[in-house]
């Protein structure tokens, strides 16, 4: 399972920022299209239970993955830190550093995924009636929660394998393993969610089932790619042991992302307990669902190329290239922007028959969903201009400005818009999307006021640059 060679240290530093961002970017994309088509896996076999059991299923998936993704995110965010302390040690030439920063980095996401699991399994039973009053959902939600969450550590380790392999420069180990953990979890859905033979029917249970077996067999094949010494990073049992100073590092890196991420799902969960009052609960949330499965779907290349501009800033910085960092942040947030605004406009002029795959017998899901595309849809191609702009911050280690751009886009705009719109002007849920697109042109505009006024081009470590051979 080894990897291709990883794009070296010298050709990140002189090359051009595009076929850059493609070459490290498009195993990522193909990562990002595997972990988004088992969610839409997901979806599509729960859309095909019985009668109103697909719709009821579907919503109560949307109402628990914010709940999900704020675990995720305080307790894995963490990770944002191998980006800047990976990349730059690679970019100075000081492989041993940067080894040591990978695996102080992967203890304290271990620790914070058996943390995250754990508080989970305590606040669940707390969340879910504040969301919805739907006990149906509710009681389904609870259900999906009760069999994920034992798996999260593994989940948080494939999630920071990617991160650290992307930061040394290979992108291409971590697309094979989440490709093996994705094969599985496809096989399994089925299985598991519609039974087959002696195994039973088992719904959003099977579902959970199914992606904590496949995310368990790849967690540990990354921590064995992670230690057998074929890859961009070769860590030792010496490596995982916490130390004082890393983990002090670590946490003033990753804290405001942690913080931010965090605050931004938290403002989901509230976002859904709007959602799940409206008069049609029931399709609002499992519109919503599926439109929004499919705009990840649409924003899988500019994660890919956002992780590759990391890697290009985050190297360039670390052996204090400033004005190529520069340069290739400015060129890579037009790409990303320009990628999605395409994108967008196809499956704008699609989204019904698109929606019809996942879910073809719920008529109130199918006119939601497509409404929500077409009302929220406008807004998608700003998140490339932020996630570039989110990027070259991330690549820095300098992630007060994410922390406010994400704190912004919640809960100064989104939820206040959804709510006035919504429920204050009275628009029901064609309200809540107008409100949240808007949320999306107003944060555009901070990010880019940040982007413009913060002093991100500075590198994080001491390490002398090791010499570039430009020969």
């Amino acid at each position: 399972m080894n990897a291709p060679t990883p794009i070296p240290r010298e050709e990140i530093l002189a090359g051009r920022t595009l076929p850059l961002m493609l070459r490290l970017g498009w195993p990522v994309m193909l990562s990002s299209l595997l972990d988004t088509m088992y969610q839409l896996t997901d979806t599509f076999w729960l859309g095909r239970l019985s009668g109103i059991e697909s719709g009821t299923a579907v919503a109560s998936l949307q109402v628990a993955f914010p709940f999900l993704w704020f675990l995720v995110a305080f307790f894995a965010d963490f990770s944002v830190a191998g980006t800047a302390l990976v990349s730059q040690h690679t970019g100075a030439g000081d492989r041993k550093t940067a080894n040591q920063a990978a695996g102080q980095v992967l203890s304290v996401v271990i620790i914070g995924g058996t943390l995250a699991a754990s508080v989970g399994m305590l606040l669940f039973p707390l969340v879910m009636p504040l969301i919805t009053d739907n006990a149906a959902i509710r009681d389904t939600a609870r259900t999906y929660l009760l069999w994920y969450l034992p798996g999260l550590p593994f989940v948080f380790i494939g999630a920071v394998f990617r991160v650290l392999m992307a930061a040394a420069g290979n992108t291409f180990v971590p697309l094979l393993v989440v490709l093996v953990g994705n094969l599985i979890n496809m096989a399994l859905d089925p299985l598991f969610i519609l039974g087959f033979g002696p195994v039973p029917a088992m719904g959003v249970q099977g579902a959970a089932l199914a992606t904590v077996i496949s995310a368990t067999i790849a967690g540990l094949i990354a921590i064995y790619l992670l230690m057998n010494g074929r890859n961009a990073i070769h860590l030792t049992f010496g490596d995982l042991i916490p130390r004082l100073s890393w983990i002090r590092r670590i946490l003033k890196i990753g804290l405001p992302a942690a913080v931010g991420d965090s605050a931004e799902a938290l403002g989901f969960v509230v976002l859904m307990a709007l959602i799940g009052r409206v008069d049609n609960a029931r399709e609002a949330l499992g519109g919503y669902g599926i439109g929004n499965r499919l705009t990840s779907l649409i924003a899988i290349a500019i994660v890919g190329l956002g992780q590759g501009l990391s890697t290009i800033i985050g190297q360039n910085l670390g052996a204090s290239c400033f004005d190529k960092a520069r340069g290739a942040a400015r060129t890579g947030i037009a790409v990303l922007f320009g990628v999605l605004l395409i994108e967008t406009g196809l499956i704008i002029l699609f989204r019904e028959p698109l929606v019809r795959l996942f879910i073809p017998n719920d008529p109130g899901v199918i006119a939601e969903a497509s409404r929500f595309l077409l009302l929220f849809g406008s807004s998608v191609p700003l998140f490339g201009l932020i996630r570039g702009i989110t990027a070259s911050f991330n690549a820095a280690g300098r992630n007060a400005p994410v922390l406010v751009i994400g704190l912004l886009r919640l809960w100064i705009l989104r939820l206040p818009l959804a709510w006035l719109f919504g429920f204050g002007l009275g628009y029901g849920t064609p309200g809540l999307w107008f409100g949240m697109a808007l949320s999306n042109l107003g944060t555009a505009i901070a990010a880019v006021f940040f982007f413009m006024h913060f002093d991100w081009k500075k590198n994080l470590i001491e390490t002398p640059s090791a010499p570039i051979d430009r020969t």
